[in-house]
């Protein structure tokens, strides 16, 4: 028990997420923020219910977030756009991670809270936002793009590495319950969900892809690898997200997978993207080791020979020295 208490020290004393696997982890979490408001119009967002005259959730706390601060008027909608996309847009950017990741969980949050139906997407990304700033907190580069010039404070690397495992955590919950739920429904049980999900003429397949694909969907052992092959993937990434470096590579791809096909067959862009970034953040930490790793080589390898084997050139014969 010494020994792993000892060991999980060590690790959070020497973890430093700054990389780009937590580069490309922002940008593109912020990038399926982007498209979201970019693409969607107001009236879709914040859709009228009985009691919610403007449509947005403007009550309790849900009162400080940008939209309602802002207003339902056209001119307070268009305010609280701009501002999104400017913050999202930073972020995407890279420019100063320290600085613009309170903003980027503020957006998030504020989208999450204040349209009438929030999805699974905005959840996971205000979850994965949330989670990131203890990485960004201490990070003093301009841009999260480039390699650190100096390492991480202690402070910020305990918390960045405890973090590190509320996401990992955090992912296996999500995938764990997605499998499991599956498994509770006859559909996924006989192998048979997929097929209802691809032809359904709201989220399915578009008409032109689901012609070409006519052969595959007609075919009962396709669409049941299809089927249970979904299940798989889920429940391998969240047993990956707890395991070694190997597994958690293995992850990504398979999420990678997963979630490319759903948005080329539904097209969920925003939630694959939020997905792909949130696995990405597995490998977080990765690529600073590799890359003390390569220090430690060039160090060593610039460090002079010891004194008995220091070459003498002054010995060595003209007549060699002048060979080509």
């Amino acid at each position: 028990m010494r020994r792993l208490t000892d060991r999980a020290l060590a690790s959070a004393a020497s973890f430093d997420p700054r990389g780009l696997p937590l580069a490309f982890a922002r940008s593109v979490l912020a990038l399926s923020e982007l498209i979201s408001i970019v693409f969607t119009p107001d009236h879709s967002l914040f859709t009228y219910q009985p009691g919610l005259s403007s449509g947005m959730r403007c009550y309790g706390a849900h009162d400080l977030s940008l939209w309602c601060v802002a207003g339902s008027t056209p001119a307070g909608l268009l305010s609280s756009r701009l501002i999104a996309i400017a913050v999202l847009v930073l972020v995407v950017s890279g420019y100063r991670p320290r600085w613009t990741c309170a903003p980027h969980w503020f957006v998030t949050w504020s989208l999450s809270v204040s349209m009438t139906m929030p999805s699974g997407a905005e959840e996971a990304a205000l979850a994965g936002t949330m989670l990131m700033m203890p990485f960004l907190l201490g990070d003093t580069r301009i841009w999260h793009w480039t390699r650190p010039s100096e390492p991480l404070a202690p402070v910020w690397a305990g918390s960045s590495y405890a973090a590190w495992w509320a996401i990992r955590c955090q992912i296996a919950i999500i995938y764990f319950t997605a499998g499991i739920s599956k498994l509770c429904t006859a559909q996924w049980r006989s192998g048979h969900a997929m097929y209802t999900v691809l032809v359904d003429p709201f989220y399915g397949l578009p008409p032109g892809i689901r012609q070409a694909l006519g052969p595959l969907l007609a075919s009962e052992s396709a669409i049941r690898l299809l089927t249970w092959g979904a299940l798989a993937i889920e429940l391998a990434i969240a047993a990956a997200a707890l395991s070694p470096r190997r597994a958690r590579r293995t992850a990504f791809c398979l999420a990678v997978l997963l979630h490319g096909g759903i948005m080329v067959a539904m097209g969920l862009v925003s939630f694959g993207l939020v997905m792909i970034a949130l696995v990405l953040t597995l490998l977080v930490g990765d690529s600073h080791t590799l890359a003390l790793a390569d220090a430690s080589e060039a160090e060593a390898a610039d460090r002079p020979l010891p004194g008995d084997f220091q070459p003498m050139a002054m010995n060595i014969p003209a007549e060699i020295m002048e060979i080509r």
